[in-house]
């Protein structure tokens, strides 16, 4: 009896024993075990996935809590994240990064928790005030992330190229002088060392996803939006006069095949390949690039290219008439909203980890990227390879925190790939202007739509006006010291000189007064 009583307790022993081993193994296989926080990063460039191991190695060791990381690509991310906490929430992070311009659309979801209460704990204020307005929904007090790092694109020149055309920085100061020079640059018909013709410059214009980046500048420093305040919501901003004549210059640098012939075959990836290569005098670009010229092309950097040898330098954004912008993006940093919140305040605990100075400064230095802490940024000012990029902050700016930007963001590249298509057109430009007043109408429509905003608009009478700002040359259009355009009237009448009619007739009025003081002065100096 006894022995049998044995027996069963050892098969016993054994079912227990396999039981336990497949569920420890049902857990490694499905993510991440009980005991074991999650977070999410995207794989944000050379040295990144170094970085992060470094951090949650030197997390565990100071609080003995394990961290498992999962690194996404930029392309899966979004709709991964989205699945993942609507079919899988047990599966889905504890911490998470998310693109700036996604945080407000999460927080609308459900998907991220309001981090407030750890304010006092991670210290706002040590945050750029543009970075950190991301981490709310736009009329809404709650805080729901922290920003990570910076992404800003600044204009960036092949440092020996540059002198050796006798350039200096204050030549592009504006964009007449910007186009003067792309202009001089494409008279000069420079090669490389490899016997590749060099050419000034281009805006991605082919199957890219960084269009409405690139024209945001030109838009913005032209006192144009993509989408402006209207009542309780937003309305397009497309149609504004002042963000057609950025539209307008636009497509008027990559539609020239002098100024920057490969625009319309070239998304943002080729376009720094060129510029690497030393085929390509300027690059508007994103900060990582100077980064990477610590790394050898092994490993994916561009210490092996000709642009290391001949030195990168960075300038001043130009100039319009409504002051200079260029974009601010980046990443922050989220808590997860699970069902199960037994690890929240272990979450709570790794968050405040990661954004502390120590680390943002740690993992930005290995990806290149700006950190978003105040007290770091003071530092790498120090660096003159980042120093203009860090002062150039005070005028970067961020697409709306609106949990609809996402839509809006679609519609704008789409755009921006369809300004490079109908460029590519043949035809005239009077056919190719129609071809990107439609595009640009259209994008109106479609914005509007996803913002439940609705105009009564004339198709038939708007599409001349808006084709009057393509067909018209950037000089015409562009009042210097001036910050004032022609209203949609005014631009409808204006001919192929660039005249309006109402600048005529108060120019032929004021020519009358001045006559009539000529024949009165002369009559009383007969009569005298």
């Amino acid at each position: 009896m006894i022995k049998a009583l044995k027996n069963i307790a050892f098969l016993m022993s054994l079912v227990l024993g396999f039981s336990v081993t497949s569920v420890a193994a049902e857990k490694a296989n499905s993510g991440v075990a009980s005991d074991t926080l999650s977070i999410w990063v995207m794989d944000n460039g050379l040295g990144s996935k170094i970085a992060m191991n470094r951090l949650v190695k030197k997390f565990y060791r100071e609080t003995r809590i394990p961290v498992k990381v999962t690194a996404l690509s930029w392309g899966e991310a979004f709709n991964r994240i989205t699945r993942t906490f609507a079919d899988s929430n047990e599966l889905a992070p504890d911490v998470i990064q998310l693109g700036s311009t996604w945080v407000p659309h999460f927080a609308a979801e459900g998907v991220i928790r309001p981090i407030d209460f750890l304010m006092t704990k991670i210290d706002s204020a040590r945050f750029l005030g543009e970075g950190f307005r991301s981490s709310h929904i736009a009329g809404r007090p709650e805080t729901y992330s922290v920003p990570w790092f910076i992404d800003v694109r600044g204009f960036f020149v092949n440092e020996r190229l540059w002198h050796e055309l006798g350039f200096d920085e204050a030549d592009i100061e504006t964009y007449p002088q910007f186009i003067g020079v792309l202009k001089t640059i494409a008279k000069a018909d420079l090669k490389n060392d490899g016997d590749t013709k060099i050419t000034p410059f281009a805006f991605p214009g082919k199957d890219d996803w960084a269009g409405q980046q690139c024209m945001a500048p030109l838009v913005w420093s032209h006192g144009g939006d993509f989408v402006v305040p209207s009542g309780k919501g937003y309305r397009s901003a497309l149609l504004d006069s002042n963000t057609l004549v950025g539209l307008a210059l636009y497509a008027e640098i990559m539609g020239d095949s002098q100024m920057a012939p490969y625009s319309l075959s070239e998304n943002s990836a080729e376009n720094a390949k060129g510029f690497v290569r030393s085929e390509r005098v300027l690059l508007y670009g994103t900060s990582e690039l100077i980064k990477q010229l610590d790394y050898p092309e092994s490993a994916g950097g561009l210490a092996d290219f000709s642009i290391a040898k001949d030195g990168i330098k960075v300038m001043n954004m130009v100039s319009g008439p409504s002051g200079k912008f260029s974009f601010m993006g980046g990443s922050h940093l989220a808590l997860g909203q699970k069902k199960d919140r037994s690890k929240n305040a272990l979450a709570e605990q790794l968050l405040v980890y990661m954004l502390r100075a120590d680390n943002i400064d740690a993992y930005s230095r290995q990806v290149g990227f700006l950190p978003a802490d105040r007290s770091i940024l003071h530092i790498w000012n120090r660096d003159s390879r980042y120093s203009k990029l860090v002062a150039g902050l005070e005028y970067c700016r961020s697409f709306p925190n609106i949990p609809k930007w996402g839509e809006v963001e679609n519609i704008l590249i789409e755009l921006s790939n369809g300004i490079g298509t109908s460029l590519a057109k043949t035809g005239d430009l009077k056919q190719r202007s129609e071809y990107l007043a439609e595009l640009v109408y259209n994008a109106n429509e479609k914005i509007n739509g996803v913002l439940n905003h609705s105009e009564n608009l004339e198709e038939a009478e708007l599409l001349p006006w808006i084709q009057q700002f393509f067909m018209n040359k950037y000089k015409v259009i562009y009042p210097r010291n001036s910050t004032e355009f022609v209203s949609r009237d005014e631009l409808a009448s204006v001919d192929e000189f660039g005249f309006s009619s109402k600048l005529l007739i108060v120019a032929g009025a004021g020519f009358l007064v001045i006559c009539i003081f000529v024949i009165f002065g002369f009559a009383r100096k007969r009569k005298k």
